[in-house]
């Protein structure tokens, strides 16, 4: 039986074609939906494109037919506007037609007594809270699957085991290499847990062969301190010619964003000089969603765009003053840190920016940080990703459990779109467990027992 979904405002947002998800069914969109997308057309970044490329698709297929009547979609469904429903008298006491939610589940509950009174319509949002309101309201309700990454995929690590014989293990550390053993199938770049009895060696996988990863110092004295950040500081580290994508997921406490930052700064002139021995990178630039305030309000904030965006520095301050402290002693070590990190500003070797001021540039030499990519949409890291240029190298850093994004969730977020999509493409992938941690004592014991 053909189903019918009206979609929420934020599902177009999210997925400007989501509009021909539905195979065969019947899709609807409300008035209310279309004021919204006619005010964000104009928003800058993402939210902007989406609501223009929505606007678009609609106009498409205006062209079509009477889209209040209903007009025919690629795949046999039907797109039908419903402008009106929008009743007071329609929503539980405790429900206030002015919130634009509201009047949207108003227009659904107008469909359901009126137009389709023997196929209730499915309201479709990723707004868990409208979710609850809606079913509170008496609607079905579903969240949008098809930008969803299914369980079973989502369970990807990065990294594979392999028991071998004992020939096999020793010739891996007397020849660096081995071929991959037959009837054993591993993606590009995958890194590998090598056995024999109690014997463990760290390779990864490239063009059939597996390579012997050995443990890097950094700055002399940053050193991994288990498995996954080994592989972790190898994929950093590598050249871009083989790995220029990283993606690290993971819970707080892994040091991903730590790791990161000091391959970074490794492989940059540290803000000294700005000739052709810089290293591998001439800046790095460090990047983030901002779930708490709005694009637009960047504009409204006071001084120039280093200024706006100084809040974003907060959560790498700390970091960046150990590691460019590094052994360094004396009472001064901040303050030292304090200059170094304004150096490097000011020279342009390190680089604050906001995830969506980055579409349309094209960053070349350059190491780009994405951290808490888990509240970026798929749509955002795509971009993210291609913007990077010659000679660049991208790393996506988050912890897909800690979504903070009202339309987001840990299956539809952008950094787990992007393992499952590359992963095996110039791509390496390290997946930290809770294990991996490496808290103080103190913090330890509060997550263990600090629990509600």
């Amino acid at each position: 039986m053909v189903k019918n979904y009206l979609l929420d405002t934020n599902v177009l947002l999210q997925n400007p074609d989501s509009i021909f998800g539905f195979d065969d069914n019947h899709v609807w969109i409300c008035g209310t939906t279309l004021q919204e997308l006619d005010g964000k057309k104009t928003a800058f970044g993402e939210l902007g494109y989406a609501a223009r490329q929505c606007c678009r698709n609609l106009d498409d297929l205006r062209m079509k037919g009477d889209l209040v009547k209903g007009v025919p979609l690629p795949h046999g469904g039907k797109l039908t506007i419903e402008p009106d429903g929008v009743d007071q008298k329609l929503l539980p006491a405790g429900f206030s037609i002015t919130v634009p939610d509201n009047r949207i589940i108003s227009s659904c509950l107008s469909l359901n007594q009126g137009r389709l009174k023997r196929n209730h319509v499915i309201l479709v949002t990723n707004d868990i809270s409208m979710r609850i309101n809606a079913s509170a309201c008496g609607l079905k309700v579903e969240g949008y699957r098809n930008d969803h990454v299914e369980d079973d995929k989502s369970e990807y690590t990065g990294c594979a085991d392999l028991s071998v014989s004992e020939e096999l293990f020793s010739t891996l550390y007397e020849d660096q290499a081995v071929s991959v053993p037959e009837g054993a199938a591993f993606l590009e770049n995958e890194f590998v847990k090598v056995h024999f009895e109690d014997n463990e060696a760290l390779t990864i996988h490239e063009n059939g062969q597996l390579y012997l990863i050995h443990e890097q110092t950094l700055f002399g004295w940053v050193r991994p301190m288990n498995a996954a950040q080994t592989c972790a500081m190898y994929a950093l580290t590598a050249p871009v010619e083989e790995i220029p994508l990283v993606i690290l997921i993971g819970p707080a406490g892994t040091a991903k964003t730590f790791l990161s930052l000091a391959a970074g700064l490794s492989q940059t002139c540290l803000g000294q000089s700005r000739k052709n021995s810089y290293g591998k990178y001439r800046r790095i630039v460090i990047s983030r969603p901002n779930v708490t305030t709005q694009e637009k309000d960047f504009g409204y904030l006071p001084g120039d765009m280093k200024e706006k965006t100084s809040f974003l520095l907060n959560n790498y301050y700390d970091n960046l003053c150990s590691l460019l402290d590094g052994a360094e002693k004396g009472k001064d070590k901040a303050t030292q840190g304090q200059k170094k990190i304004d150096q490097m500003l000011d020279s342009g070797v390190l680089e604050i920016c906001p995830l969506n001021y980055i579409r349309g540039r094209s960053l070349t030499d350059s190491y780009i940080i994405c951290d808490e990519a888990q509240n970026a949409s798929r749509s955002l890291v795509r971009d993210i990703i291609t913007r990077a240029g010659r000679h660049s190298k991208v790393i996506l850093a988050g912890d897909i459990n800690q979504v903070d994004a009202s339309s987001l969730d840990s299956r539809n977020n952008g950094l787990i779109t992007a393992m499952e999509m590359m992963k095996g493409h110039l791509c390496a992938i390290v997946r930290f467990s809770d294990h991996d941690c490496v808290r103080s004592p103190l913090a330890e014991a509060a997550i263990q027992y600090m629990k509600w």
